[in-house]
């Protein structure tokens, strides 16, 4: 299952970063909505209630610990490229 859920990451990856008008940046900025140069689980969670997308505290929890890369609580711009940036090569 993990495998799977894995390759699916990855997918949406892969294909995020083909997407002519996508930008990492402003996929940033458009979560965090205090400016202060982060983003907070209240910050994942209101944009995700935004979008229809109803998550409980445990899940909220490990998706922020999956972006929190140095687990300070917050994520960080480099936290968010290192996540959302492909990790395999581009698939053709």
């Amino acid at each position: 299952m993990l495998f799977q859920n894995e390759s699916i990451i990855e997918n949406i990856r892969q294909k995020l970063n083909k997407r002519p008008l996508f930008d990492l940046y402003d996929a940033f900025k458009a979560l965090d909505k205090n400016d202060k140069g982060y983003v907070t689980l209240e910050e994942f969670k209101e944009v995700l209630n935004n979008h229809g997308i109803y998550s409980s505290s445990n899940e909220l929890m490990s998706l922020l610990q999956r972006f929190d890369k140095n687990q300070d609580g917050k994520v960080s711009y480099s936290d968010f490229v290192s996540e959302i940036s492909p990790k395999s090569p581009t698939k053709y």
